[in-house]
């Protein structure tokens, strides 16, 4: 069954799914690399200002694994923005989405849990769906292409990594330092691009101030927290669920509408998930 970390990763889905049409607004008048510098700044101080006691005084381990997990996050982030340059939003989300694939090697890779014959066929099946969800994305081995491969591999990387270090590491440090980490790259890239450039009366504070609090912040910790407690497999197959809550999220307050291939391709990743949870007891059971 699921356990509570399991379930704690499905609401970081949740919060992460609510954020699609929110970006999509907000990134008609912000540029990507500056969004993500406000983002990740408003979550830094979020964060320590709530939980000083736990940060400081900052130990050794945690300031190289939270350094060493924000890079790999600051590494995701900014080549899906150098990505987004040059491809549409929607190929950038489905290539994005492939570090469910890239997961389970990477996890073998890195010493983490060795995934089973239940897991590689539930992260095809919920590969499957994700295919589904963005058949119109188009796919194609240019420059963008291949800077947003670069941010599906990082991704992975984070997530394996996470499930290592987050169980000797505490959750709320690990977590604020790794969104420093990425807020000052985010600033680095910012002034390599020519400054902040975007008229602070048009940003939309109250969109970025949930993307920070939120959608960063919270979801962090909470990722960080419930990732020593799972494997990285099944939190890759949980973060693909993100697609489904984002079209439940339009459809309820944008006025969207799911077509039938994306409730056939959301049915797809939920039975990923179930055969994953369920084929050690079945394969059990069916041996009995």
């Amino acid at each position: 069954m699921l356990t509570r970390a399991d379930l704690l990763l499905l609401l970081v889905s949740a919060i992460w799914g609510t954020t699609f049409a929110l970006l999509r607004e907000s990134l008609r008048v912000i540029h990507p690399g500056e969004l993500m510098a406000i983002r990740f700044t408003i979550a830094a101080i979020v964060l320590g200002a709530i939980f000083w006691r736990r940060i400081w005084p900052v130990k050794r381990r945690w300031l190289i694994d939270g350094a060493w997990l924000g890079l790999w996050v600051a590494i995701a982030y900014l080549t899906q923005v150098i990505g987004l340059a040059t491809i549409t939003s929607a190929r950038s989300a489905f290539i994005t989405s492939t570090y469910i694939f890239f997961t389970p090697f990477l996890a073998m890779a890195f010493g983490a849990a060795k995934p089973g014959l239940g897991d590689l066929v539930g992260v095809a099946l919920a590969f499957g769906g994700i295919l589904l969800f963005n058949v119109d994305a188009g796919f194609a081995l240019g420059p963008g292409e291949l800077w947003t491969l670069g941010c599906a591999v990082s991704f992975g990387i984070q997530i394996v990594i996470t499930n290592i270090v987050a169980k000797r590491s505490d959750a709320v440090a690990l977590s604020w330092m790794q969104i420093v980490v990425c807020a000052v790259c985010a600033w680095v890239f910012v002034e390599g691009r020519g400054g902040f450039q975007a008229p602070l009366e048009r940003i939309p504070w109250g969109v970025l101030i949930y993307l920070g609090v939120m959608a960063t912040a919270l979801v962090i910790v909470i990722q960080t927290w419930a990732l020593a407690r799972t494997t990285p497999v099944k939190a890759a197959l949980l973060f693909a669920t993100e697609p489904i809550f984002a079209s439940i999220f339009a459809v309820s307050f944008f006025g969207e509408s799911m077509s039938g291939r994306e409730v056939l391709g959301g049915s797809l990743i939920i039975l990923g998930v179930l055969v994953t949870e369920f084929w050690k007891p079945l394969r059990a059971r069916l041996a009995l």
